[in-house]
């Protein structure tokens, strides 16, 4: 994950300006690793930061998803692209990290795995092209359990957009290139859906939209006409579900790190989003959520990554 030092210094600026200022645009044109703020944490007011282990030794953190692992919930925190499945196991209550592997994959698509969700006792990864793998627990580790597949027709150019939405409905590219297509940042699974037309969302970061994700015959589906606008282009990070399948995401540093909640998620025409506020720490990616806490990794573009716990009173 590259970000230019123009661009931080922009969002610095925007965070500092005046009330109501809207977020400045990132910089374009340069390799530069994204300059990541202090290790201190941004908590909205009405939010308070609780004690956490301030970094995991995951590289570039990218997603996190809850599972239960002998008998006891823990968050299972993954890397993108360049990691070859790199993930650990973190302690909800202290931040510590009881376990690092790699996550198993084949050459039938890449390894640039941006978001992660538990369904049953499988844990699904979407790559930022759109592809799908599933993992199940096995030992002191994970197996893979299925090919590869795509959540949707590949009919995506395989152009980078990053942070540019492409034209048409397509929703997938080349399973092997990353930052493509929509170019997802997230995924996130309903525990109880209301409705087999939406049991979760494929965040897109090209164009700051979820997208309801279907099941047929045994594979998750997006739909592009079922889909939420939450932020801008180029900011939206991830989505997660709370354990009463209270809906939330949150941006990155482009949109100051902001969580959002979003109510009736089930009929995406008649959803309304909710900023909660600033929770961000480094270049803020992934998002988890359990009752009134709210969990963040940030991606700086290498090992370890910095990570904060929340609690936000609803």
């Amino acid at each position: 994950m590259n970000r230019c030092a123009a661009a931080a210094l922009a969002i610095v600026a925007a965070a500092c300006g005046k009330p109501g200022d809207p977020p400045a645009q990132p910089a374009a044109g340069s390799a530069e690793p994204f300059a990541a703020p202090a290790a201190k944490a941004i908590a909205s007011p009405g939010c308070s930061q609780l004690p956490f282990a301030d970094t995991t030794p995951v590289p570039e953190a990218s997603g996190a998803a809850w599972l239960t692992i002998d008998g006891k919930l823990a968050l299972v925190v993954v890397g993108d692209s360049g990691n070859h499945g790199a993930y650990g196991i973190v302690d909800p209550e202290t931040g510590a990290t009881i376990e690092t592997g790699l996550l198993p994959l084949a050459d039938d698509a890449g390894d640039d795995i941006e978001g992660v969700a538990v369904r049953g006792d499988k844990l699904y990864g979407l790559t930022s092209a759109g592809w799908m793998r599933v993992w199940q627990r096995a030992g002191a580790g994970f197996r893979l359990v299925e090919k590869a597949y795509p959540i949707g027709p590949v009919t995506l150019s395989d152009k980078k957009t990053n942070m540019h939405p492409p034209d048409g409905d397509g929703m997938v590219c080349d399973g092997r290139v990353v930052n493509c297509g929509r170019n997802y940042e997230g995924l996130c699974l309903a525990a109880a859906p209301k409705s087999a037309a939406c049991i979760g969302f494929a965040a897109s970061k090209a164009d700051g939209h979820l997208y309801c994700l279907s099941e047929d015959a045994g594979k998750l589906v997006a739909h592009h006409d079922r889909a939420i606008e939450i932020t801008r282009p180029g900011a939206l990070a991830d989505c997660a579900f709370a354990d009463d399948d209270t809906l939330w995401a949150g941006s990155n540093m482009f949109d100051l790190g902001n969580v959002y909640r979003v109510a009736h998620w089930e009929d995406p025409g008649a959803a309304s989003v909710t900023r909660v506020g600033s929770l961000a720490i480094g270049f803020p990616e992934g998002i988890a959520v359990r009752g009134d806490v709210v969990y963040r990794w940030s991606d700086t573009g290498g090992a370890p990554s910095m990570m904060a716990k929340f609690r936000c009173p609803r």
